[in-house]
């Protein structure tokens, strides 16, 4: 049977999560789901439906940088500190899977080490991808303009540029916006899509690179912008700070104890 997704759309859909706390919980312990999707731990493992997880608000851990103009702290993360948009030897993948995941503690056992797809949209087509567009090309063999892999094995990843179309409600279309360019509809959809709400419309980096584009200032990783669209930025660049948000998927035998999933009363889960 052909694998199918399933996933939180809306403004604001009651999907929060308690993770990495038991007991007094804070605003840092805030996670949302992004939905229930197939999923592989190994390249060529079964499929299982795991729970996709993604921080509420951006992570600034010891490694985070100051002096962004596109954050509301005024920190956060380049891409990459070298000049590369392969996704493997990237920094930022090495602070979520060292620093942020050490942090975790025993929390670490309800993660499952996930194939991530690495698939490389190209610059030139980001004003007319489809949501289905931009999930075909992250897992596609098409690879960053550094090489690289098309896909990796690791515990904690970022959002895709796909997972933020999906999030958006198709209202009274249903799901017609799945076909239509992402780009020329942002003026309506980014206020019905809840994962474009990260304090206050700042920037944010996702996981996905960029196929062909380069210039002086070096090679590209694609971003969710304050326009409510997703673009394009250079992933060294000490001008493009931006805010990160973890995102990992549970094991397939958490279970639910208590909650709504409301943020008033999240949802908590356990081993």
């Amino acid at each position: 049977p052909a694998l199918e997704d399933y996933r939180y759309v809306g403004s604001n859909p009651d999907n929060y999560v308690y993770f990495g706390c038991s007991e007094n919980c804070t605003e840092d312990n805030l996670y949302r789901v992004i939905g229930v999707i197939p999923t592989q731990s190994t390249m060529d493992g079964e499929y299982e439906n795991r729970v996709k997880l993604i921080k509420a608000s951006s992570w600034e851990g010891a490694s985070v940088e100051a002096g962004s103009t596109y954050t509301k702290s005024k920190k956060g993360y380049r891409w990459n500190t070298s000049a590369s948009n392969a996704w493997e030897s990237s920094s930022l993948k090495d602070y979520l899977n060292g620093e942020y995941y050490n942090l975790l503690g025993e929390y670490q056992n309800y993660i499952s080490p996930t194939k991530w797809y690495l698939g490389a949209p190209t610059y030139s087509g980001y004003t007319n991808y489809t949501t289905d567009e931009f999930y075909t090309l992250e897992r596609s063999s098409v690879k960053g303009k550094s090489g690289g892999s098309s896909s990796c094995i690791e515990n904690i990843g970022l959002l895709y540029p796909s997972d933020y179309g999906y999030s958006i409600d198709g209202g009274m279309n249903g799901e017609v916006w799945k076909e239509q360019v992402l780009y020329n509809n942002k003026g309506s959809y980014s206020y019905n899509a809840w994962l474009y709400q990260l304090e206050g419309k700042y920037y944010e980096w996702t996981m996905t690179p960029e196929a062909i584009y380069s210039d002086s200032y070096g090679v590209n990783a694609w971003n969710l912008t304050p326009g409510g669209y997703i673009n394009n930025a250079t992933v060294s660049d000490t001008e493009h700070i931006f805010g990160v948000r973890p995102t990992f998927y549970l094991k397939s035998d958490i279970q639910y104890q208590s909650g709504n999933g409301s943020i008033e009363n999240p949802y908590r889960i356990f081993l």
